[in-house]
């Protein structure tokens, strides 16, 4: 269960990067990104983290990974070509 400064965190982090999905167009399971999405999205990424004790987790444009200090998220904000 999150506590009321692990939501605010969330929703501040999910206010912060969803306009890079929106942008960009982003869509899971063929629907748009929106900002509530995007916050339950994390919400369930740092659960299944918890929940599975790993190091780290994936979905479209999110990672979340363990550290020493807790668990980090990083949105993508694109790619690069290889060659």
């Amino acid at each position: 269960m999150s506590t009321a400064a692990e939501r605010d965190a969330i929703a501040t982090l999910a206010e912060k990067a969803w306009p890079y999905f929106e942008n960009n167009q982003v869509k899971w399971r063929s629907k748009p990104v929106t900002q509530a999405r995007l916050a339950l999205a994390i919400e369930a990424l740092l659960e299944h983290m918890r929940a599975k004790k790993s190091d780290i987790a994936t979905m479209t444009g999110l990672t979340a990974y363990r550290e020493e200090d807790g668990i980090h998220i990083t949105v993508e904000l694109g790619t690069l070509p290889l060659e």
